[in-house]
């Protein structure tokens, strides 16, 4: 993570919240990722619940720092022109950790029972969705450090998106081919599988919001 946000340089507290938002949503995805593997060989259990209230706590913090981030940019007037911008970013990455946090709940409640031939694919998919939020957080902390161009961050988000939309693809085509599962149990696991999907839907969305600010500010 980078240490100092230069759009950011005039209050170091406005900094330190904007880098611990960031932070928080890697650190929830390194979680989430966790939390997928205890779940696909053992449900819910301790572990998982521990990393379900851990994301949980996470997002937590994000709506407190988005609401204090909010309240000091309108306050301190620090950045003219851009502070709209830089909130609507804020909450289009606040969306992907919301998504976390509605996955691990979801999940602890449903408890879809996972089929062993889904398992390669399902941790692939959580795996590249991972590189997928950091490709966005990469690209936001550029920007906020006054890099104006974060074509490749972007790029690499998208490419990332797509080839997520293959893997779902995929483990849709494994779920309906499975003809020991009820048509009541493929739908669930679909289901989960488009949950998964709209983690980096979020993050792609996020993304778009970035470049179009970028591209404004260079301007």
């Amino acid at each position: 993570m980078k240490n100092h946000l230069a759009l950011f340089h005039k209050t170091k507290q406005l900094n330190d919240k904007m880098t611990k938002f960031l932070t928080n949503i890697v650190e929830a995805g390194v979680i989430f990722e966790k939390a997928i593997t205890i779940y696909i060989h053992k449900s819910v259990n301790r572990d998982f619940l521990k990393y379900k209230q851990k994301i949980s706590e996470l997002e937590s913090q994000n709506d407190t720092l988005r609401r204090e981030i909010e309240a000091e940019l309108y306050q301190q007037m620090i950045i003219p022109g851009m502070r709209s911008d830089i909130l609507d970013l804020t909450e289009g990455c606040d969306a992907v950790i919301n998504q976390y946090e509605a996955l691990v709940i979801l999940w602890s409640i449903e408890a879809p029972k996972i089929p062993a031939n889904l398992y390669p694919k399902l941790q692939e998919l959580t795996h590249i969705t991972l590189n997928c939020v950091q490709a966005l957080v990469q690209g936001v902390q550029s920007f906020l450090a006054g890099q104006m161009s974060v074509e490749n961050e972007i790029q690499e988000c998208y490419f990332l998106e797509h080839k997520i939309d293959l893997l779902g693809q995929d483990l849709k085509l494994l779920i309906f081919q499975n003809k020991r599962l009820n048509l009541a149990r493929q739908l669930q696991l679909k289901d989960m599988v488009n949950n998964l999907e709209e983690l980096s839907d979020k993050a792609e969305d996020a993304a778009d919001k970035l470049k179009i600010i970028s591209v404004k500010h260079a301007l």
